[in-house]
């Protein structure tokens, strides 16, 4: 059999701001938010990876496929000669694995739009291909990874398959969690028993994305997960301490840091809810960097111009930010941009509220969004869209706790599309309901 050979990985590149990558933030910056600058930070040096002369060929060369599982050299050829989908960047559809007799007709994909992102990237075939491969019918990792990432060429969509698979097939092993009794976590154990701690997550993502010819790395760290409780204003900074696992993957060029195990699910009291939250494959570093702090600096991936490596002070000792509930992220709206970032609002004194989509891409157009207003007391005050691409209200004097409300339902029907002059204009014998998006209370 021949050995595949390695193709040389790239340096990390840094972090290269696109004139529409940052038109977001630019235009957020013309806001008058009383936000004091930041301090700027060296570049981080570039994640550390593994060259061939550190392993040999046998531990880099995955154990062969048994005979009956291994596909023909005319199916490999089939693979390899499809056309390859769309590189992440464009919000299309993505064809699907062809079949093995009679192919099916080409998917009609909608046309490209050159300005997309990872953000609004369409993956929903990508993830419902991952879900086809229940764990108890997987025979071996080897088998598992190639039929994951066979049909995909960009090495996003074959990342984002074996994430999607870990969401359906891999659960938080709560018991082992509380009772310290955690099993091993190796890749192997963790695919026989179906129950991980992020370890286990990590360790097995790294397996299958190696075995997919991605370079991978399993990074350790601290995590603001279950039981975090914020430092109280004033409190010193604790030691260090690790308590969390997630991967560093090289995907098209590009470094991206990957939590796989916050990404299928989260506990909840004693008891684990499986919920599937892509935001964990598609965080840009900064916003990762919020909830996670690499023993290793250099896998931040901060360059200078995102303010990087973070301290470990800087990142315990950073202010709570509003608390942010779960429409907030279902309807796509992103922590990094909501204004004010603090949670806390000094009493008596002014206060401006931004609110944007997580991508410039996503539509801001009344019938594609809902109503958005601030709850103040008694006050309903309505967000307006301002030139920045997003939402705003001010209030002239903070007095009690403020709360970011999206209009969910309004005479008995789906809100969306509703207009805020429709709303403000027939509330009268009308029937309405909100949902939450985020809380600020007031400085004590």
């Amino acid at each position: 059999m021949h050995h595949q050979v390695r193709r040389p990985v790239p340096p990390p590149p840094p972090r290269r701001k696109e004139a529409n990558e940052t038109s977001v933030a630019d235009r957020l910056a013309n806001l008058s938010l009383n936000e004091n600058p930041t301090i700027r930070r060296k570049v981080p040096p570039p994640p550390p990876r593994r060259s061939s002369t550190q392993q040999s060929l046998d531990e880099r060369t995955p154990p062969p496929i048994p005979y009956h599982t291994r596909p023909s050299p005319d199916e490999i050829r089939q693979a390899f000669a499809r056309h390859p989908p769309p590189p992440p960047g464009t919000p299309a559809r993505l064809p699907t694995p062809e079949p093995e007799s009679e192919p099916e007709p080409e998917l009609e994909l909608p046309p490209a739009d050159d300005d997309a992102c990872l953000e609004c990237y369409d993956f929903s075939v990508v993830d419902q291909h991952a879900a086809q491969f229940p764990r108890h019918t997987v025979r071996s990792l080897d088998e598992l990874a190639y039929s994951l990432t066979s049909p995909f060429a960009s090495e996003t969509e074959k990342a984002r398959a074996i994430f999607t698979w870990l969401h359906h097939n891999i659960a938080y092993d709560a018991g082992a969690f509380f009772s310290g009794n955690i099993r091993s976590q190796s890749p192997a154990d963790t695919l026989h028993s179906g129950l991980a701690v992020c370890d286990g997550y990590a360790g097995l993502f790294a397996r299958l994305a190696e075995l997919a010819g991605l370079q991978a790395q399993k990074v350790t760290g601290h995590g603001k997960g279950f039981g975090y409780s914020p430092l109280a204003p004033g409190e010193h900074a604790p030691p260090y301490n690790g308590n969390h696992a997630w991967n560093c993957v090289l995907l098209d060029g590009e470094w991206r840091l990957i939590d796989s195990c916050w990404g299928a699910g989260y506990l909840e009291g004693t008891s684990y809810t499986q919920k599937f939250t892509p935001r964990f494959f598609t965080s840009s570093p900064v916003e990762f960097g919020k909830r996670h702090y690499p023993e290793d600096p250099s896998y931040q991936l901060l360059s200078d111009d995102d303010d990087g490596p973070v301290s470990w002070e800087d990142y315990i000792l950073d202010p709570e930010g509003p608390q942010l509930f779960i429409d907030f992220y279902i309807f796509d709206f992103s922590p990094m941009f909501l204004q004010p970032a603090s949670k806390y609002l000094p009493q008596g004194l002014p206060a401006s509220f931004h609110l944007f989509k997580r991508c410039q891409h996503m539509s801001t157009e009344e019938a594609d969004n809902y109503p958005y207003f601030l709850l103040h007391g008694d006050a309903q005050i309505p967000l307006q869209r301002n030139a920045e691409g997003g939402w705003s209200a001010s209030i002239p004097s903070v007095r009690a706790e403020v709360s970011l409300m999206r209009l969910q339902t309004y005479n008995g029907q789906d809100a969306k599309g509703v207009t805020v002059r429709q709303f403000l204009s027939a509330r009268g014998g009308r029937s309405w309901s909100w949902s939450g998006l985020a809380v600020w209370t007031l400085a004590e």
